[in-house]
This record gives structure tokens, C-alpha cells and sequence, in this order.
């Protein structure tokens, strides 16, 4: 069975302690993200793609112990030089995985992280079939995860706009387990299939406050008989309501197609969920996740080899994430194993591709994609993107430490930019 990746993310605002401890973690075999602040944690990561938070408890403009509400399941490690019985059953009560004050020794350290992470990863292994968390780190999905983070304690309908297959029930049930009422049922009603009946057993079961969230999924295909009936459940205050369409709502509102109350009613906040080609940078995150969760299932370790990575990083993806992950899964199945899984075993026509040039976000361009090579990936990537981003960030958007990165550049030649 494969290992699960093991990252954690250490926020600590002083160099010193900050550098002292990624490099002991690192000879540890963790791979580690740094930020100085809460406010720069949650908006350079995504806190999801973590197996254990480490932070000091005051920081620069907050405390750390706002990370445990805002890290969903990953556990939190709060350290302190301010060490008292009060405060360490106060961050524990809060919900931290445990306490550490400072100073403290490095291997009681290295072993109770060993044993936190340890902990969560079996988690993750008994609740394999379990919903997958909201994952990336493309400026798409961090915009998604602020605009949750803001919405969600709150009560307002949200509205998820996606093509079929990009992750807008992951991003409901996101919101649902952001949200006050996490501890209710998630209730999916698929609209396309729904009727009268179903519609108002789900009212009376919101009345009676058993129901934490309600999903609707493919509002924009529910008949317009069921509308007004549905307006009426969407406005009971008793319960959170997120609905997914696949078309433009507003237009369908023109057509006499849908109606405009119930538009209204359901969209107070409106999250536009990109085609997984539009965020290609998140493909190798989200292909650790599925093989760690195939791995675990089919009692094997998968992993896939560079050009497979290449090919899945530049294919137009029609079916979106869902279409990834059937695509892994199946390689999963059938790749022999000790064997890589291959660009071949993959099945994927590189005559998909139409375009010949690939855009970065930030205007540059680098050849398309079907053969260019791993390694003429990563050259692209740390040009075009060292100017604005740290060490820490550029080998955790590549998947490598930092380590790593640094060995690679001094194998290929390439120095450090300086401002």
C-alpha cells in the first residue's frame, strides 16, 4: 500500500525558528510550506492539500488558533513561548490536535508529528470512499476557497456555475462542512430527476431542523411545474441552500425557460467553477490524491511516471476532474505492478489539442504541449515565475521540496533571479 503524501504547512513569523524547523522536517522526509502570517496562509495555500498545519499561536495581525476552524479536517499544531495549563486547555478546547511550547526538543517534536500525521492518514485510509476535499492551488480555486470562507458561516443561497464533471458538489459540501450547521445531514435532490413528493418530504424534514444543507444539483434542468414549489423550499430559513447549474440561468430567465424569483432566490452568492484545462497547475496535486486513493483501495503503490504526467498536465480534459479520475483510476487498474503508469496507458489523443501555444497566467507563452518534456516544464515554470514567487513557492507549486528544487536548478543551469 502506498505511503500518502506527507506536507505540512508551518506558519511562523520568526526567520530564525522558521528556517530551523523546515529544515529539520525536511530531513524528516516532510515537504514544507512556509508563511508568516494567517492572512498570508490562506491566501497563498489552500489549506485542504495538508496533512498537518504547524503554528505559532501569535502572529502578526491575528492568532494562530484561527487556523483550526479555518484547516476543516487537517489537524493543527499550536506552538507558544507563552506556556500556561489555561491557555494550553484553551487552544485544545478550540479544536488544536496539540500543544507544544517553545523551546522544545527536537525529537519529542519530530515524534509527535510523526504521530499526528500517522493519525490522519489512517483517517484518510478508513474514509477512502469519503467525498474529496477542494483541491489546488491555481488563483481560480484559492478566489473559490476566500469566497467559501466568507460565505459560508453566513446563511445566503449560494449558486455553483460549472460544466459537468469540474467539482461543484466537492465545492457544496465544502461549503456545508465551512458552514454552522456541519453537524446536520448533507441532503442532495437532483433536480433532474425530482418530484413533487420528494420536494416536500425535504420541506418538512427542513422544518423539523433535520437538515444541515441542502444540494440542489442541476437546478437549471428542474421542470418549471416543480419552480414554484422549489421557491418555496429554497426561502425557508431553517436550512443552508446551494444549488449547481451547467447553463446560464439568466438566460434561460429570457427564454421563459426558468423562473426569475427563483434565480434570485438561489443566487445571493455566485461561484464560477473553471474547466479543469483553465487550471492546469493543479493537475499534479489532484493526480497524487486520486492515485494515493486507488493505491490504498487496490492495495498496491501507483504512481505515474513524467511523460504520464506531461500528457494528463496538457490534455483538454472535455469530462473535466471526473474524467481525470476515471482516466486514473483505470490506469490504476490495469498498470502491472513496479510498473509506472505511462502516457500510452493513459489513453489520451494528443490530437485533442488544437492549439500549439500554452499561456501562462502571467502573459508568457511556451510551446504546446504533446512533446514537451518534463524537465523543459520546469525550466518554463521557474523563469517565468521566479521574479514573483519564494523558493517555498516554487518547489510547492512544483511538488518538490525545496531540496530539490534547488539540486535541479544547479543540474540545468539555472540561477536565481535577483531583484
Amino acid at each position: 500500500m502506498t505511503t500518502l503524501s506527507k506536507r505540512i504547512l508551518l506558519v511562523e513569523d520568526e526567520a530564525i525558528i522558521r528556517g530551523s524547523l523546515t529544515k529539520l522536517l525536511e530531513r524528516h522526509g516532510y515537504k514544507v510550506a512556509e508563511a508568516v502570517s494567517v492572512k498570508a496562509a490562506i491566501t497563498r495555500f489552500n489549506l485542504n492539500e495538508f496533512d498537518l498545519i504547524i503554528s505559532d499561536l501569535r502572529l502578526p495581525g491575528g492568532s494562530g488558533a484561527e487556523l483550526i476552524n479555518l484547516a476543516g479536517a487537517v489537524p493543527v499544531l499550536i506552538m507558544t513561548s507563552y506556556a500556561s495549563l489555561r491557555s494550553a486547555v484553551d487552544i485544545m478546547r478550540q479544536g488544536a490536535v496539540d500543544y507544544i511550547s517553545k523551546p522544545f526538543d527536537h525529537e519529542e517534536l519530530v515524534q509527535s508529528i510523526n504521530r499526528i500525521i500517522g493519525d490522519h492518514q489512517r483517517k484518510k485510509l478508513a474514509t477512502i470512499e469519503d467525498d474529496q476535499p477542494l483541491l489546488g492551488n491555481s488563483p481560480d480555486i484559492l478566489h473559490i476557497l476566500k469566497t467559501i470562507r466568507k460565505s459560508a458561516p453566513t446563511a445566503a443561497p449560494i449558486l455553483i456555475l460549472g460544466a459537468s464533471g469540474c467539482g461543484k458538489r466537492v465545492i457544496a459540501k465544502t461549503i456545508h462542512n465551512a458552514g454552522a450547521s456541519s453537524d446536520k445531514p448533507f441532503i442532495t435532490i437532483n433536480c433532474a430527476t425530482t418530484g413533487e413528493d420528494q420536494l416536500k418530504k425535504t420541506h418538512r424534514l427542513a422544518e423539523e431542523g433535520n437538515i444541515g444543507s441542502l444540494f440542489l444539483s442541476n437546478i437549471d434542468e428542474l421542470p418549471m411545474v416543480l419552480q414554484k414549489t422549489m421557491c418555496n423550499l429554497v426561502k425557508d430559513k431553517s436550512l443552508r441552500c446551494v444549488a449547481s447549474a451547467k447553463t446560464d440561468l439568466k438566460e434561460r430567465c429570457e427564454q421563459d425557460e426558468f423562473r426569475e424569483d427563483l434565480l434570485f432566490a438561489i443566487s445571493v452568492v455566485t461561484i464560477k467553477v473553471p474547466a479543469l484545462r483553465e487550471r492546469s497547475s493543479d493537475i499534479p496535486q489532484l493526480t497524487d490524491y486520486f492515485l494515493d486513493r486507488f493505491s490504498a483501495e487496490l492495495g498496491i503503490q501507483v504512481e505515474i511516471s513524467p511523460e504520464g504526467m506531461n500528457a494528463l498536465i496538457y490534455y483538454d480534459w472535455p469530462g473535466n476532474v471526473r474524467e481525470l479520475k476515471n482516466t486514473l483510476y483505470q490506469a490504476s487498474i490495469l498498470v502491472d505492478p513496479e510498473t509506472l503508469i505511462s502516457a500510452a496507458m493513459l489513453g489520451l489523443a494528443s490530437e485533442d489539442r488544437t492549439d500549439t501555444q500554452v499561456v501562462h497566467k502571467n502573459g508568457s507563452v511556451i510551446p504546446a504541449a504533446t512533446h514537451l518534456s518534463l524537465e523543459d516544464y520546469f525550466i518554463n515554470f521557474v523563469l517565468d515565475n521566479q521574479a514573483h514567487m519564494c523558493e517555498t513557492a516554487l518547489a510547492e507549486k512544483l511538488g518538490i521540496s525545496r531540496k530539490s528544487l534547488w539540486q535541479r536548478r544547479r543540474k540545468l543551469g539555472i540561477s536565481r533571479s535577483k531583484a
